[in-house]
């Protein structure tokens, strides 16, 4: 297999898999609207046994307490539970983005230029390393691609009449056979 039917079968499974995604997630969707009315029908939480294969719930939030407001809450305990309130020394994120802006690589070491100072606490992230391949299709490429995942997932599509009754485990070939 060629570099071109490499990135080919790469957008093709991606377009596959977007697909079953998005079909996923009608479907998941489609369940959650139908939980959230027998809720709201019923007034308990939807618990679905589906024999042979799983069960499916709709998790209901308790009532809890939950912090709203950090600063009314910090300024509450320092008056009642000073010991209990946290000072946290931290670089102002402008600070350090203009600092590392402004320091150089020296070998191995970072060094202030202003001051000639080697900065404990920074390092050197080497240039020219290798890191994530990217692909990036054209978008006719990508809807190309998609359409055939969505095509493809269509025919893998089970039929009603071909979902089996009755699933065991003995059934399912084992990996190490």
């Amino acid at each position: 297999m060629n570099r071109t039917e490499r990135v080919q079968e790469v957008l093709r499974l991606e377009g596959l898999a977007d697909a079953a995604k998005k079909r996923a997630a009608e479907h998941r969707a489609a369940l959650d609207a139908d939980a959230r009315a027998e809720l709201e029908r019923e007034g308990t939480a939807p618990s679905w046994r589906l024999p042979d294969i799983g069960t499916v719930a709709l998790a209901v939030s308790k009532e809890a307490p939950v912090v709203a407001d950090i600063e009314a809450l910090t300024a509450w305990c320092l008056a009642r539970y000073p010991g209990e309130v946290e000072t946290v020394h931290q670089i102002r994120a402008s600070f350090q983005t203009a600092l590392l802006g402004r320091v150089v690589c020296d070998g191995d070491v970072v060094v202030d230029p202003g001051t000639g100072e080697v900065v404990p606490g920074v390092a050197v992230r080497l240039g020219g390393m290798p890191q994530s391949l990217s692909i990036r299709p054209s978008r006719d490429a990508r809807a190309v691609f998609a359409a055939a995942g969505a095509q493809l997932l269509d025919g893998l599509l089970l039929l009603a009449g071909e979902v089996p009754g009755h699933l065991d485990p003995g059934d399912v070939p084992d990996a190490d056979r």
